[in-house]
């Protein structure tokens, strides 16, 4: 109509002689306006159903059920449970009889149970003698001391297979012919938690059940309810915060050992945390900080509430070199004074030209293929020696790899200002993301140590990925930097084809009595297992 209007409008603006040239041009015009209007409407229904297309692939990729608050029936339900009242009233006394109010118990507070009530009496039992050394037997005269009975603690342990009970015994001493001599029996070991009622062997088994293979406490919960322990899951998480402030000294070492590398890959990932009172979950975060270049390949995962700068700011202080991470606006402040250099990831950029399917397929086919090029060179660059042939790799990236680069940014910016890219298109998207990056997409080409992309971090989030999907949340701040401390000893462990078990048995036995001027000596890159824990 608005365009009859116009036309109509034209037709009595111009003089009768050239009425015939007007409703031409006014045609022209209009039609002119329907096929820009049209040429919009298109964008916007292909943009809206690649968005259906996203939105219904995180719908139905979804794998937990979804549950419904409030069913359609429940309003029905309401109305009959409403006329059964309306029907059966309830009789209304004369008098009102106060009833007596009964007297609420005294609350105590539960008594903690002995290890003897939560575990079977047919468990098997391994004896530890923990005696004073032969010097040590005598009195202040040189004559023998008397065994005048022992000191008992048991602990429940773990060996892969079953549990048992190590019973610790300390003989006790005297001078029976002089008291003042007192009652001598040896120093109990350095236990990573002192008056536990858990053994190393069972702190490091929940560790690695929980972080190395991704079992929740309600699963650990029963697989030692069927052997007839009664260790609740309450219990079962404090024990591992537990070990974990046993273990941070571990922790702080290696994030020093990651700022003092000089190439760092970073990224982060929700987490849910329960927000006790709110009857529901709050979205915190895990970031993950993986060390590159030479040496052992620590990881360190740092839990925190929210989701900004200020946390890998405090994390990575004092650090200077490369920095491989995503786009994410929160690792900006860490570029602002040049001491660290930003690092692109080409698997971001190639997942957005990827999903964006708005674009014609030749270039679009065109720009992953060579993408995919890249990948194909350093595939080849993987056999050689990252420092003895340093210069052989470099020279190869800037041949080979470097022209592609080039290519796809010329490649990408005359499709934008050709107009044959849609402006608001998702592909014009993925060409802005790119060309925001360049010189961090470039980076990579003069260093050996430095990655094309930033899946070394993401390889390192996975593990925690997989975990999350079982034990679905944190309970506490508590629990979640415990979690971070635990995670990045285990997954550390792991990439270095360390057995998980066998380390933290090991280290928790000798942390607290290790000296601390060489506590460097219990990280993975360093361990070597004791061969003796507690002297006979």
């Amino acid at each position: 109509m608005l365009y009859l209007y116009m036309v109509k409008s034209i037709e009595k603006s111009v003089d009768s002689e050239d009425a015939a040239s007007g409703r031409e041009a006014a045609l022209l015009f209009a039609n002119e306006q329907l096929q820009n209007n049209v040429s919009q409407l298109f964008g916007t229904v292909s943009r809206q159903e690649r968005m259906i297309k996203m939105l219904q692939k995180a719908l139905f990729g979804q794998k937990s059920e979804k549950i419904i608050d409030k069913d359609e029936r429940q309003g029905v339900f309401e109305d009959i449970l409403r006329e059964v009242d309306e029907l059966n009233p309830e009789p209304e006394s004369e008098e009102k009889v106060e009833e007596p109010q009964a007297k609420l118990p005294k609350t105590s507070r539960r008594k903690r149970r002995s290890l003897q009530e939560l575990i079977p009496e047919n468990l098997p039992r391994e004896k530890v003698v923990i005696d004073l050394p032969e010097a040590q037997k005598l009195s202040s005269n040189g004559t023998a001391l008397k065994r005048i009975g022992e000191d008992r603690v048991e602990k429940l342990a773990y060996k892969p297979g079953y549990w048992f009970v190590k019973e610790f015994i300390y003989p006790k001493y005297a001078d029976s012919s002089n008291a003042l001599e007192g009652i001598k029996r040896a120093l109990a070991p350095d236990f990573a938690v002192p008056g536990g009622m858990l053994d190393e062997s069972m702190y490091a088994w929940l560790i690695y059940s929980k972080f190395g293979l991704h079992l929740p406490h309600y699963r650990l919960e029963e697989m030692m309810r069927s052997a007839g322990i009664e260790l609740s899951r309450q219990t079962l998480s404090s024990g591992c915060i537990k070990a974990a402030e046993a273990l941070r000294p571990l922790y702080e070492l290696i994030r020093q050992e990651i700022i003092k590398r000089g190439i760092i890959f970073a990224d982060e990932t929700p987490v849910k945390m329960l927000d006790p009172g709110a009857g529901k979950t709050k979205k915190t975060y895990i970031w993950v900080y993986a060390a590159g270049g030479k040496g052992p390949p620590y990881r360190i995962f740092d839990f925190t509430i929210k989701r900004n700068h200020t946390y890998p700011v405090k994390m990575l202080k004092n650090f200077k070199g490369y920095l491989h991470a995503d786009a994410f606006g929160g690792y900006n402040a860490l570029f602002k004074d040049g001491s660290i250099t930003e690092c692109g990831c080409w698997m971001h950029v190639r997942r957005k030209y990827f999903e964006a399917e708005d674009a014609p397929k030749t270039l679009r086919n065109k720009v992953l293929r060579k993408i995919r090029n890249i990948y194909r060179y350093e595939r080849a660059i993987k056999k050689f020696d990252r420092e003895k042939q340093a210069e052989r790799i470099i020279e190869i990236r800037n041949k080979k790899i470097r022209p592609i680069i080039d290519e796809l940014f010329f490649i990408t910016s005359t499709a934008l200002t050709s107009g044959e890219i849609m402006p608001d298109s998702f592909y014009a998207k993925a060409i802005t993301y790119m060309h925001n990056l360049k010189n961090a997409l470039y980076a990579f080409l003069d260093n050996p140590y430095l990655q094309p992309d930033n899946g070394e971090s993401e390889r390192a989030l996975r593990p925690f990925t997989i975990g999350r999907k079982n034990w679905m949340f944190m309970g506490s701040c508590k629990g979640g930097e415990a979690a971070g401390i635990l995670m990045s000893l285990v997954q550390t462990c792991r990439v270095m084809k360390i057995d998980v078990f066998t380390y933290l048995d090991d280290v928790l036995r000798r942390i607290n009595g290790h000296q601390h001027s060489k506590l460097h000596e219990l990280l993975p890159g360093n361990w070597k297992k004791a061969e003796l824990y507690y002297s006979k």
